[in-house]
């Protein structure tokens, strides 16, 4: 999926959040901070059911919901999956497959979510070590600088490559839910129009 087709889909996203959040101190993302995508802005009637009770629809999230799968991938396997049925199965079962994978997707971002929240408590954490490290250096005799530059040098370079790297965290809950986004227009498109 292309960057511009990622950009529509987040700017889509706010109307697909269950709740407005309140402000986290752990999200150091640029992104705004939604905790759980939500079925109503995504699907034209909350469905409801259980998805994972159905093996066809659950083979077909189990299939399509792992975060290497690519969004084109899984349009496809959702093509694959409702060209054989009638229009009174695909009244049943895709509303269940679009549960299943908005399910899993939350599921995901959750453990991505806890992850960056993690990783942004240890980088505060270094944040104030290079302080540490600085304010001593300052004040601390000649005769030790050598060492707490070295020291302060590499605090400075272990956080800003852990800045980098949290940079592409921020992007995986921002790819989950684009997908999640076509995977729900590719099922729509696949209902049977009355």
């Amino acid at each position: 999926m292309t960057w511009r087709r990622w950009a529509i889909a987040w700017c889509l996203l706010p109307a697909a959040v269950a709740a407005q959040p309140k402000p986290d101190a752990d999200w150091p993302c640029v992104q705004r901070y939604v905790p759980e995508i939500g079925a109503a802005a995504l699907w034209p009637e909350v469905p409801g059911g259980d998805w994972q009770g159905v093996p066809e629809v659950a083979a077909l999230v189990g299939r399509i919901a792992p975060r290497p799968v690519e969004a084109e991938q899984g349009v496809a396997a959702i093509r694959d999956f409702s060209a054989p049925l009638d229009a009174a199965a695909r009244r049943r079962l895709l509303p269940l497959a679009f549960l299943g994978l908005m399910d899993e997707t939350n599921r995901q971002r959750d453990g991505v979510i806890d992850q960056i929240r993690r990783f942004a408590r240890r980088q505060r954490d270094l944040a104030e070590r290079v302080r540490a490290l600085e304010a001593e250096l300052r004040t601390a005799p000649a005769a030790t600088h050598d060492e707490l530059e070295r020291r302060r040098f590499f605090a400075a370079k272990t956080y800003g490559d852990a800045e980098r790297t949290l940079h592409y965290a921020c992007e995986v809950p921002v790819r989950l839910e684009g997908r999640l986004g076509a995977y729900a227009r590719a099922l729509q498109a696949a209902m049977p129009q009355d």
